[in-house]
């Protein structure tokens, strides 16, 4: 199974790459992966126990910000 999640990524169209996915306890701070994050028993913060997470966002890249014309 994992090798057709492997093939899967790697024939995404128009050369999109996937990014890993990781979230941050809303208490202590600690950022865990997605992958890590189901194995935990009830999705509790290995750190504090929380079950708050908050997803992190892909950083921005450099350089490629839409312009658009103001009215």
């Amino acid at each position: 199974m994992a090798e057709r999640e492997e093939e899967s990524l790697e024939v995404l169209p128009y050369g999109i790459r996937p990014v890993p996915v990781h979230y941050v306890c809303v208490s202590c701070g600690k950022i865990v992966s997605a992958e890590e994050l189901v194995t935990l028993p009830s999705l509790m913060c290995p750190n504090c126990g929380q079950r708050i997470f908050a997803k992190l966002r892909a950083p921005r890249a450099s350089g490629h910000l839409k312009k658009v014309k103001a009215i």
